[in-house]
């Protein structure tokens, strides 16, 4: 037998196997997969609205304390974290200079005192001679003058020694009231001049928030509008209200800076600390409130998904989203009230797709 009589067979058999295997295969399911979405129903108006803006808690009052004559530093009382009372000695400088100055105006006070004293007799006892006659009224004159001239002499030194004085005690550096040491600028054994800076000073009983506003929101925000203050490291929430707002933008940011009361400084243990300011706004009766997970942003434009539940299909809406936040935005045109927004899984959907809406239950729940 040929060759090619044997091949045949073997090419039939190889043939039926894969007819039988085709055959035996299970058909792909080309079912349309329906999608299910999460929906929001638009309600207009009655809704608020937060929008926050980052800030920092600092003291509102506070002062970098020095003394305020020269010298060297002999001690320092006094570490950053301190809480000091008002009136106590943070610092002293050597008094030894002070001390001599202060002598020194004592001398001259009493030595003017005393010529005032004698120069007083002098003329007293002139009085006396001139109602005599026995000197005449130029001689008179001149010792009124010379007395005229050690009363001024006294009130001079007497200024000087009250000076001095004052010095003296300027020797010793006074907390102005009670607060908490944040900075230190100079140590013992330093000499220094005077109104150089030692300490940093702070009011722990007063405590403000500032932040940084830009120009298209700063016109919304006025002194005594209430505020929730989230520090950054605690979910805690302190009220504080706005007691100021600047005039004038910050020229390098072009931003305004507000300043906020806290009501309870009593629960900030740090100054310095970061926060988020939240104000609670008040949208709109015409406007919608959306989470921010419903809107889609394109080249073109932003846009939500409306849900067609007749159809069961969704369509994309245009939308010019306004008081956009972290967690959600508003919307004034281009929607309708009782309209059903997709608000999860925008991002796989595609114009007129068909898809349900997702319903949690009990079951699912669990």
């Amino acid at each position: 037998m040929s060759k090619s009589r044997l091949f045949l067979p073997v090419l039939w058999a190889a043939v039926g196997s894969l007819l039988l295997a085709a055959c035996s295969r299970p058909e792909i399911d080309v079912t349309e997969v329906i999608r299910p979405v999460q929906v929001l129903e638009l309600q207009a108006g009655g809704s608020t609205f937060e929008e926050s803006f980052p800030g920092q808690i600092e003291p509102r009052f506070q002062a970098k304390l020095s003394f305020q004559v020269g010298g060297k530093l002999t001690a320092r009382l006094a570490d950053v974290g301190d809480k000091v009372a008002k009136g106590q000695v943070l610092a002293k400088i050597d008094p030894q200079d002070l001390s001599l100055a202060l002598q020194a105006a004592q001398a001259q006070f009493d030595a003017a005192a005393t010529e005032h004293t004698q120069l007083k007799t002098d003329l007293e006892r002139a009085k006396t001679l001139k109602q005599q006659n026995f000197i005449s009224q130029a001689e008179l004159d001149r010792k009124q003058l010379a007395f005229d001239a050690a009363s001024s002499r006294l009130t001079q030194t007497r200024a000087q020694l009250s000076t001095q004085a004052n010095q003296r005690q300027y020797g010793e550096l006074r907390a102005p009231g009670n607060g908490v040491v944040s900075s230190v600028y100079a140590e013992a054994g330093q000499v220094l001049a005077p109104g150089q800076a030692v300490f940093q000073w702070a009011d722990e009983n007063e405590v403000q928030v500032s932040m940084a506003v830009p120009e298209n929101k700063v016109s919304e925000i006025k002194p005594g509008r209430d505020a929730k203050v989230f520090l950054w490291s605690g979910k805690q929430a302190l009220n504080a209200k706005v007691r100021e707002v600047s005039p004038v933008a910050d020229p390098i940011t072009r931003t305004f800076a507000v300043l906020l009361d806290v009501a309870d400084p009593t629960r900030i243990s740090r100054f310095g600390m970061s926060a988020t300011v939240q104000f609670t706004i008040a949208a709109e009766s015409t406007a919608f409130k959306l989470p921010i997970s419903a809107l889609v942003a394109e080249h073109t434009g932003a846009f939500v998904w409306v849900f067609d539940e007749k159809q069961g299909v969704v369509n994309k809406r245009i939308v010019k989203p306004y008081d956009v936040s972290e967690s959600d935005f508003l919307v004034k045109d281009g929607l309708n009230n009782g309209e059903l927004i997709v608000t999860a899984g925008t991002h796989v959907l595609n114009e007129g797709q068909k898809v349900r809406r997702f319903i949690e239950t009990n079951d699912l729940a669990k």
